[in-house]
């Protein structure tokens, strides 16, 4: 893999997680007027373990944590999961930038596995729904 191909997918992953974050402050969740609405709970009438993540999502950028909690309960580790992410892509366009690693490999692996068993553990309640686990 190419450095700057490395740099584009960053750039790219930090800026959908930007506006992740963008989304969530822009909407109220007392006002509950999010544009994207859950199609699975519209089509079957069935909550998720995702139900409620958008008001959470927005309780927690203004520093209310009960709140989001109560909204779902898993928000603040999905939450915690790209912010981490977030602040990941930022170290990483910025030091890919200065090519401080040398070789691309030396940081796509670890960012690789890192993400992964990131992903394993904060979604760990997804992936148990899942598969029935």
């Amino acid at each position: 893999m190419n450095i700057k191909h490395y740099h584009i997918i960053n750039l790219i992953l930090s800026g959908v997680i930007l506006l992740i974050f963008i989304y969530s402050a822009a909407f109220s969740p007392e006002k509950g007027n999010y544009p994207v609405k859950s199609s699975y709970e519209k089509i079957t009438g069935q909550p998720t373990l995702s139900t409620g993540m958008s008001r959470a999502f927005s309780s927690i950028v203004r520093f209310n944590f009960d709140e989001a909690l109560n909204y779902n309960r898993f928000s603040i580790r999905i939450f915690i999961f790209f912010l981490v992410q977030f602040f990941m892509r930022i170290f990483i366009l910025l030091t890919t930038r200065n090519n401080l690693f040398g070789e691309v490999k030396y940081i796509v692996i670890p960012d690789a596995i890192i993400s992964a068993v990131m992903l394993l553990i904060f979604f760990e309640p997804f992936w148990r729904e899942l598969f029935y686990i």
